[in-house]
Formats: structure tokens, sequence, C-alpha cells
């Protein structure tokens, strides 16, 4: 999956099925993505 940012800055976030990401996977792509986890709750 490609996430766009309000400046179209782009992360590929990756899907594999039903395995849970790694913490420090997702604290790279919310940092790529310029979110923060309160951000990224909100999206939710």
């Amino acid at each position: 999956m490609i996430y766009k940012n309000a400046v179209g800055r782009r992360v590929t976030i990756p899907f594999h099925g039903s395995r849970v990401l790694h913490p420090k996977v997702v604290k790279s792509i919310l940092r790529d993505a310029d979110l923060t986890p309160e951000s990224l709750n909100k999206l939710l």
C-alpha cells in the first residue's frame, strides 16, 4: 500500500496478511510519513 500525505510525500506500507508489523517498522513508517501516533489514530 502507498500512503500519500497532503504535501505529496509518499511512503510504502508493507502488507503481509495477518502478520503484525514490528513496532520499529511502524515507527519508521510514521516518521517517513511525517505522522505522529496520535494523528494516525485520528485517521483510523
